[in-house]
């Protein structure tokens, strides 16, 4: 069944794009699983900032 999550797309450098498959070939994920784990932790940590 189709996610309703909204899409968000964006565009790397060949290099960087590179660089995060290793890694989440690392981790056992993928491209996509590590970015969005990635955001997540990002907007988490922002959130923190702006409460304190």
């Amino acid at each position: 069944m189709p996610s309703k999550k909204p899409r968000v797309m964006v565009y790397l450098d060949p290099d960087k794009h590179e660089f995060l498959k290793e890694w989440a070939e690392d981790e056992h994920r993928t491209v996509n699983n590590l970015i969005t784990m990635l955001l997540e932790q990002a907007i988490d940590k922002k959130k923190e900032e702006k409460d304190k």
